[in-house]
Protein backbone atom coordinates (compact mmCIF):
# COMPACT_ATOMS: atom_id res chain seq x y z
CA UNK A 1 0.00 0.00 0.00
CA UNK A 2 1.68 3.45 -0.68
CA UNK A 3 0.63 5.06 2.57
CA UNK A 4 2.17 2.19 4.33
CA UNK A 5 5.79 2.75 1.99
CA UNK A 6 5.21 6.72 2.42
CA UNK A 7 5.01 6.50 6.16
CA UNK A 8 8.23 4.17 6.40
CA UNK A 9 9.81 6.47 4.18
CA UNK A 10 9.43 9.15 5.88
CA UNK A 11 10.32 7.24 9.19
CA UNK A 12 13.88 6.35 7.76
CA UNK A 13 14.33 10.42 6.56
CA UNK A 14 13.70 11.16 9.87
CA UNK A 15 16.02 8.69 11.36
CA UNK A 16 18.38 9.58 9.00
CA UNK A 17 18.09 13.26 10.14
CA UNK A 18 18.81 12.34 13.57
CA UNK A 19 21.72 10.21 12.69
CA UNK A 20 23.67 13.02 10.77
CA UNK A 21 23.18 15.49 13.24
CA UNK A 22 24.70 12.84 16.20
CA UNK A 23 21.85 12.15 18.09
CA UNK A 24 22.46 8.47 17.43
CA UNK A 25 24.64 6.12 15.21
CA UNK A 26 23.26 3.79 12.55
CA UNK A 27 26.08 2.98 9.79
CA UNK A 28 23.23 1.78 7.40
CA UNK A 29 20.06 3.64 7.34
CA UNK A 30 22.02 6.05 4.85
CA UNK A 31 21.58 3.33 2.13
CA UNK A 32 17.78 3.35 2.74
CA UNK A 33 16.88 7.12 2.07
CA UNK A 34 17.24 8.85 -1.64
CA UNK A 35 16.78 12.22 -0.07
CA UNK A 36 17.60 12.91 2.86
CA UNK A 37 15.87 15.68 4.80
CA UNK A 38 16.90 17.84 7.63
CA UNK A 39 13.75 17.59 10.53
CA UNK A 40 13.08 19.84 13.26
CA UNK A 41 14.80 19.15 16.54
CA UNK A 42 11.86 18.19 18.01
CA UNK A 43 11.72 15.49 15.73
CA UNK A 44 15.24 14.63 16.00
CA UNK A 45 14.91 14.12 19.88
CA UNK A 46 11.75 12.34 19.52
CA UNK A 47 13.43 9.65 16.89
CA UNK A 48 16.55 9.42 19.60
CA UNK A 49 13.95 8.87 22.63
CA UNK A 50 12.43 6.24 20.71
CA UNK A 51 15.45 4.27 19.32
CA UNK A 52 17.33 4.15 22.50
CA UNK A 53 14.26 3.31 24.69
CA UNK A 54 13.93 0.41 22.40
CA UNK A 55 17.10 -0.44 21.96
CA UNK A 56 17.19 -0.79 25.84
CA UNK A 57 14.13 -2.81 25.99
CA UNK A 58 15.56 -5.47 23.70
CA UNK A 59 18.75 -5.37 25.44
CA UNK A 60 17.43 -6.07 28.88
CA UNK A 61 15.35 -8.45 26.89
CA UNK A 62 18.61 -10.15 25.30
CA UNK A 63 19.82 -10.52 28.25
CA UNK A 64 17.28 -11.98 31.16
CA UNK A 65 17.18 -14.42 28.36
CA UNK A 66 20.92 -15.71 28.40
CA UNK A 67 20.76 -15.05 32.09
CA UNK A 68 18.08 -18.03 32.82
CA UNK A 69 19.90 -20.26 29.71
CA UNK A 70 17.06 -19.24 27.25
CA UNK A 71 17.08 -18.94 23.22
CA UNK A 72 15.69 -15.65 22.59
CA UNK A 73 13.62 -14.89 19.92
CA UNK A 74 12.63 -11.34 18.83
CA UNK A 75 10.38 -10.94 15.79
CA UNK A 76 9.81 -7.39 14.25
CA UNK A 77 6.37 -6.57 12.97
CA UNK A 78 6.14 -3.62 11.22
CA UNK A 79 9.43 -2.80 11.46
CA UNK A 80 9.34 -1.21 7.62
CA UNK A 81 13.22 0.18 7.08
CA UNK A 82 14.49 -0.11 10.40
CA UNK A 83 18.14 -1.03 10.79
CA UNK A 84 18.05 -2.55 14.10
CA UNK A 85 18.46 -5.65 13.45
CA UNK A 86 21.93 -5.42 11.30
Amino acid sequence: DDAVMAMSDDAAVSKLSAVQLKYLEDPYIQHMVAQPTRRAPLINRGYYSRVRHIRKALDSFLELSESVGEQPQVVSLGAGLDTMWW
